[in-house]
């Protein structure tokens, strides 16, 4: 009889799609665009800065939050100048919360996504280097294609994992 059990799980789910959606998107096109550095020193370190919040609890990510957005004292306000009551303003939560989650999990699907573009046959894009092919369509007809099955995987992975979503949102919201 409570109306609000349909907001919440309107909610629920419109967060859980837009991590679903944004831990497919963001991870692909990070490790393509690590996957065509020149350089494996810079691409070393740049999946690491990547993966690291991966490993940082939540509870510590809530703590970056809340100093990077203190009202007082918090670096954007800072760099803003003015004073804005993030945390007391509900506008702000939706970006906030996809934010944070986007920023933690992009690393880890990254990684998987990596090395499922290392196992592609590189004949493949000799050959499509060979017919003239660009970057651009190297990409679109041979990596994208070739990482659907990775896709779909960390898709899975991505379902089960939203039901923990409850975690980050009650840890950062205290």
């Amino acid at each position: 009889n409570n109306n609000t059990f349909g907001m919440l799980l309107r909610n629920t789910i419109l967060y859980n799609l837009v991590f679903i959606a944004l831990g497919i998107i963001l991870p692909v096109a990070l490790a393509i665009m690590i996957n065509e550095l020149f350089s494996k020193r810079a691409s070393k370190v740049f999946q690491t800065m990547m993966f690291f919040p991966y490993f940082l609890s939540w509870v510590v990510v809530s703590y970056f939050v809340f100093a990077f957005l203190n009202p007082d004292r918090g670096l954007l306000n800072s760099i803003i100048g003015k004073r804005i009551l993030w945390y007391q303003s509900p506008q702000y939560w939706p970006f906030i919360l996809v934010f944070m989650n986007a920023w933690k999990g992009t690393g880890y699907n990254m990684v998987v996504y990596l090395a499922s573009i290392t196992g592609i046959d590189g004949s493949l894009y000799e050959a499509a280097m060979l017919d003239g092919a660009s970057k651009w369509q190297q990409t679109r007809y041979i990596t994208l294609p070739m990482l659907k099955p990775t896709v779909m995987f960390v898709m899975i992975i991505s379902m089960i994992n939203s039901f923990q979503a409850f975690d980050q949102i009650y840890i950062m919201t205290k």
